[in-house]
């Protein structure tokens, strides 16, 4: 009995402690400038990309992006125009579902021996954060990936750094952050940075029409997740929550249709837009919980980030229970909720549609035959590591309810 209560004691200090760090982030962050970059939006924009990279007196760039999408041919477009233009460019299409440091290494090794100056990321969110570390390792020599690792810790700005999505779910060509696997120590981190925004985002929806319907649908929960995690944690703005509110309801909207009807781009354009709204919004406010577990599965079993967070966010959600309450039953609002006196009432339906969202995109609700229980204290030191303290979320778990909270998962 002493020892629990001397446990629940140390707990409740240490909560105490991590509330004061995140609070003086949040007021250090007010005055930390994060820029939004330019955004060209349509079909035209890739067509006016070489006049842009003249303009700015670039003269070659290293275009990044994935195997998957140069056979689908969504790169043709923009290596088209460059070769029309006479742009010289050079191509770096092997970053996987989840860039590791030495996939980083080889795309900046053909950075530097091809002598470019600018960098095109064309891709999702996997491509997107491996160009920036390439773009970041390529200003920053004398840092590793590792060394860069954390918060503010990219010294040197970067080059011209474009950002082409061709998912509408990660948000990742507005935010300051990388992902990255590092394979040597099966860990999954961010590199956060204010210069690793991109400074030009395209958002071209036609880049959308082959994009398979399962990709729709996880990356559009992944953009899920940005919003309504930014929005209920204690790190949000008046414009934070703004962006997440109008996210959310775009996402609510368009992600079934945008999933099923991939012929009718206005689907998929909406859903563009609001994985742009909710990477805005969680730049500031962060993300939280959801993502710490999320990136688990990625570093430890290659699970696509948009899926596993598509599966977490709903047990997440429940689990935060009365801590999340008021904002979930927000986000329920411009939803259209049906008329309910309590907001914990608009918060339980809330919840439930997104677990009815999974069922209808046919996206599966447990990870019983993907996680291995001995891994379960590993994952959550690893989950532990990445949300304390950074992610300002409306409960602070501590490893043990972490560990429990894998096991809901697992199923």
């Amino acid at each position: 009995m002493i020892i629990l209560l001397n446990t629940n004691y140390m707990n409740t200090i240490k909560k105490f402690f991590i509330r004061v760090y995140q609070k003086i982030l949040y007021f250090f962050t007010l005055f930390l400038k994060i820029r939004e970059p330019k955004v060209l939006i349509g079909p035209e924009a890739i067509d006016n990309l070489p006049s842009l990279l003249d303009q700015l007196k670039k003269n070659k760039a290293l275009l990044v992006t994935d195997a998957t999408i140069s056979s689908l041919g969504l790169a043709d477009p923009l290596m088209t125009s460059l070769v029309l233009k006479r742009f010289p460019f050079a191509l770096f299409n092997e970053v996987e579902v989840n860039p590791k440091i030495t996939t980083i290494e080889k795309g900046l090794k053909i950075y530097l021996e091809e002598g470019c100056d600018c960098v095109i990321a064309l891709g999702g969110g996997s491509v997107m954060d491996c160009a920036k570390a390439i773009a970041a390792r390529s200003s920053n020599p004398s840092r590793s990936v590792r060394d860069m690792h954390g918060l503010l810790k990219v010294r040197h700005k970067l080059p011209l750094l474009i950002a082409i999505p061709t998912t509408a779910g990660t948000g990742s060509e507005t935010t300051l952050a990388a992902v990255i696997t590092d394979e040597e120590h099966q860990e999954k981190y961010s590199i956060n940075d204010p210069k690793l925004v991109p400074e030009v985002a395209i958002l071209d929806f036609t880049l959308l029409n082959k994009l398979p319907n399962h990709l729709v649908s996880t990356t559009g929960m992944d953009a899920l997740t940005h919003a309504v995690e930014a929005y209920i944690g204690k790190g949000n703005t008046p414009k934070t929550r703004k962006y997440a509110l109008s996210a959310t309801k775009l996402i609510f909207e368009n992600i079934v249709k945008a999933a099923t009807d991939g012929d009718n781009l206005s689907y998929r354009s909406n859903m563009q837009i609001a994985a742009y709204q909710a990477g805005v919004a969680f730049t500031r406010a962060y993300v939280g919980t959801v993502h710490a577990l999320a990136h688990g599965l990625g570093a430890f079993y290659n699970v696509p980030h948009g899926y596993a967070n598509a599966i977490i966010l709903p047990i997440v959600l429940r689990k935060y229970g009365h801590s999340a309450t008021r904002s979930l039953s927000q986000l329920a609002d411009v939803v259209s909720c049906p008329k309910m006196e309590k907001d914990k009432d608009k918060a339980d339906w809330f919840i439930t549609q997104i677990e009815n969202m999974n069922k209808v995109l046919g996206i599966t609700n447990r990870f019983h035959e993907i996680i291995k229980e001995n891994d379960i204290p590993k994952l959550a030191n690893h989950a532990y590591k990445e949300a304390i303290p950074l992610y300002p979320t409306p409960t602070l778990f501590t490893k043990k309810e972490l560990e429990e909270l894998y096991y809901e998962i697992r199923g």
